[in-house]
């Protein structure tokens, strides 16, 4: 009896802890999105960071190749039958074996090559990931932007719809004409309106930021942060970051890549060697010999390997010094246009935002008081709902800005 009775506590206890442990984990996906948190989903589940990141394992296989000893398999020949002489016939055998060896360094510019390679699809993979990243940071902040700009239609609508109750009110009681009813109606049936694309918009940016991350449509999305926490950056170190870009990396491992082409296409001006050993049996003879093939170099010499790595090598060196000047000033533009924005934000914060729950205060105690009429109300509300919404605008564009700095400097990735 005690010990059914100790098998059913403890079968109750492991229910227990099942519903804790799905609860938590229900809970855990319902919880809202952060920046970061979205950024480190999309770097774990993103397919095109994932495809990327295979792409290098692509490149490796090429190294596999290149570390091999000999480029070339030994090489067996075997020949045997019979001799028919008059007295009867007599077996012969020829057995070869062969094997390549390659000069001028051919290896040691396969392998340089390999590896230049795994180092360019790296800094591309690297780039790929701070490419989307960025697209997965503007999601978030529009999707952010895009939640408080309904919060605040929401809200907007609450008080259109109250001065349209109260306007009804004094409508039948005689008080105002039905100018100001018609007004607090349009009103109202505007404010709905502006809800309804706000929403449109809101559900538009999270299905963005859902196919950037590679979430289903049945999995919850929601996006949690404030806009107005204002990041500070250094130039100097920004600048100092963006000369480690990975575009920059993958040119400059695309270079070594072609400067291994070239050494490649010099040790083709190099002989090939063959060395080989031969057994025969002739006549009931043994014969043992060693044998030495030289490849000259005569017409085949490289040229195509040498003159398509010196193209190339040539137009990424280009490529990679104008980038490299491009990188430098794209930093300094992009800081500058951000500062600019950020400061736009906090003045709209620090001298509009406080006047503004006053004013609307005293705007609808001065209408209730019959000091000033329904136009001006909805007048005085529009504009509060303006400037709100203004400095709104400004905090995305703030964080766009930041956004694109973070990418223009390499910091994101």
């Amino acid at each position: 009896m005690r010990l059914s009775s100790a098998r059913f506590c403890g079968a109750v206890a492991a229910f227990l802890l099942t519903l804790v442990l799905f609860a938590r984990s229900s809970y855990a996906q319902e919880l809202p999105l952060t920046l970061g948190a979205a950024l480190d989903l999309a770097r774990q589940r993103a397919p095109l960071i994932l495809s990327a990141k295979g792409r290098v394992e692509e490149a490796r296989g090429r190294l596999a190749g290149a570390l091999v000893r000999f480029r070339d398999n030994p090489l067996v020949e075997l020949d045997a039958g019979p001799r028919f002489i008059p007295q009867g016939h007599l077996a012969d055998i020829d057995v070869g074996l062969t094997q390549n060896f390659e000069l001028g360094g051919r290896r040691q510019a396969r392998i340089a090559g390999a590896e230049a390679g795994i180092a360019r699809e790296t800094a591309n993979s690297e780039d790929a990931a701070r490419r989307l990243l960025r697209d997965v940071g503007v999601a978030f902040v529009r999707a952010l932007w895009a939640q408080k700009r309904l919060e605040l239609l929401q809200s907007s609508e609450r008080l259109s719809a109250e001065f349209l109750e109260t306007a009804q009110k004094r409508f039948d009681a005689g008080d105002i004409p039905v100018l100001d009813l018609n007004l607090a109606r349009i009103s109202a049936v505007r404010a709905r309106s502006e809800v309804r694309s706000a929403t449109a918009d809101l559900a538009d940016a999270l299905g963005d930021l859902r196919v950037f991350l590679g979430m289903g449509p049945e999995e919850p999305l929601a996006v949690h942060g404030d806009l107005s926490e204002q990041k500070q950056y250094q130039i100097d170190s920004l600048l100092a970051a963006a000369r480690e870009r990975p575009d920059l990396k993958a040119l400059a491992a695309e270079l070594r890549e072609a400067e291994a082409d070239i050494r490649l296409g010099d040790g083709f001006k190099w002989p090939e060697l063959g060395v080989g050993a031969r057994y025969a049996r002739d006549e009931g003879n043994n014969i043992v010999q060693g044998g030495l093939k030289i490849l000259l170099p005569v017409f085949s010499k490289g040229q195509e390997l040498q003159a398509i790595g010196t193209a190339r090598a040539a137009r990424v060196r280009t490529e990679l010094e104008a980038t490299q000047r491009t990188v430098q000033s794209e930093v300094r533009t992009t800081f500058d246009i951000q500062e600019f924005r950020k400061q736009t934000a906090e003045e709209l914060g620090r001298t509009a935002l406080p006047e503004l729950e006053e004013n609307d205060t005293l705007a609808r105690r001065s209408y209730e008081e019959g000091e000033i009429g329904l136009p001006e109300l909805i007048f005085i509300r529009r504009e509060s709902l303006e400037t709100r919404l203004l400095y709104a605008n400004s905090l995305l564009e703030s964080a766009l800005s930041a956004l694109e700095l973070e990418f223009r400097s390499g910091v994101l990735r």
